[in-house]
């Protein structure tokens, strides 16, 4: 039996927000041990609730986090699975969905954080391929970069009606 088989199973759904220009949206994990220091960046999103679909749980940690209205994140794009220690000291097997969703210039809020998010993030921040790749803290997911060429490249293949403007499907000009 392996260690993570006796470990309650948290699903969540993450969010890949590309704006326009491709940059992906990552917020900075802040610990009060470290002294407002960061550890690492990662995407928004977060564990899914009891009844709550994956699609559902998207669009509500997207409100949450970025206060961005997310109607349809789609389908999972890369899934990510792992042991992990929550906020609270409670080791957990994260199943991890993660949404491509690309969107608009949107103004971030904070007005949707819970306390301990309030306690342990940074305001969120706009990285390029470049950022990202010189980005001085832990990104994760570790392969993000690789996520993100993926959608690229499925978004490439996409029918003329399958191109993503925030939540709305528009035909490609």
């Amino acid at each position: 039996m392996s260690r993570h088989a006796a470990l309650p199973v948290r699903v969540a759904a993450r969010l890949l927000l590309r704006d326009p220009d491709g940059a992906v949206l990552l917020f900075p994990y802040r610990p009060p041990a470290l002294g407002g220091r960061i550890a690492y960046w990662f995407t928004p999103g977060g564990g899914v609730h009891a009844g709550e679909s994956l699609a559902d749980a998207a669009c509500r940690e997207c409100l949450e986090e970025t206060g961005y209205p997310l109607a349809d994140p789609g389908e999972p794009l890369a899934r990510r699975q792992f042991a992990m220690r929550l906020p609270d000291g409670r080791e957990v097997w994260a199943d991890e969905h993660y949404f491509h969703v690309r969107v608009g210039r949107i103004a971030l809020q904070q007005d949707g954080w819970s306390e301990q998010e309030q306690a342990s993030m940074g305001a969120g921040r706009w990285f390029d391929s470049a950022a990202l790749a010189a980005a001085p803290q832990p990104v994760f997911p570790e392969h993000l970069p690789a996520i993100l060429a993926a959608a690229d490249a499925r978004d490439a293949q996409a029918t003329r009606h399958d191109v993503r403007d925030g939540d709305t499907l528009l035909p490609k000009k």
